[in-house]
């Protein structure tokens, strides 16, 4: 069997040996054709990770590596100097609290002010823990300037139990201030400021 290999191998030899032209020829084609087929797929591929690689260096602007960390880690800061700005929405063990302690007061009219959009979730649960006890409340925004921090107004004695009340469901300082108009309405006011560090 060993000996039919090696005659049937040297005839193929005595092949290529008589026309080594054509032979050359079928190798030189195929491998234009395996060439071309080959650039053609990783052309696209270079030319996407060239895409890429431009899109990277004009948004670091030619900085260095180290350049490029620095400024990473000075957007992560900024995020979560922004994040530590939102107020907390409040847990429903809170929300429990609040409307407990504000029940015995009953039923008033109370605006909750926002400063920025960092105190909506904030705003809304607590309109909503207000309805719930019995109280008009409604969600608006302020004209002029509202306090950092939480503020309620006017100060007397259903204020201070709102002061309470807000203390005791966010654990935040809560200002008390004078307010004759609001007063003399009978209204409350809670202003929700930017968020204090």
């Amino acid at each position: 069997m060993l000996e039919q290999f090696v005659q049937y191998f040297l005839g193929e030899v005595r092949l290529i040996a008589e026309a080594p032209l054509v032979l050359g020829a079928a190798v030189l084609f195929l491998g234009t054709i395996i060439w071309a087929v080959l650039r053609w797929r990783y052309s696209t591929m270079i030319e996407h990770r060239n895409r890429i690689i431009a899109l990277y260096k004009a948004r670091l602007d030619g900085a260095t590596p180290d350049q490029a960390k620095a400024k990473m880690d000075s957007l992560e800061g900024q995020v979560l100097s922004l994040k530590n700005r939102e107020w907390p929405k409040l847990t429903p063990a809170a929300v429990t609290d609040f409307e407990r302690v504000l029940v015995p007061q009953g039923p008033h009219v109370v605006s909750v002010l926002l400063q920025d959009r960092d105190s909506i979730f904030l705003a809304r649960d607590l309109v909503d823990a207000f309805k719930r006890i019995g109280w008009k409340a409604k969600r608006d925004t302020s004209m002029n300037d509202i306090p950092d921090g939480l503020t309620v107004w006017p100060e007397d004695d259903v204020a201070r139990g709102i002061c309470n009340a807000l203390t005791m469901a966010i654990g935040a300082l809560v200002t008390l201030r004078e307010d004759q108009h609001l007063k003399d309405q009978g209204t409350y006011a809670i202003g929700i400021g930017y968020k204090p560090d």
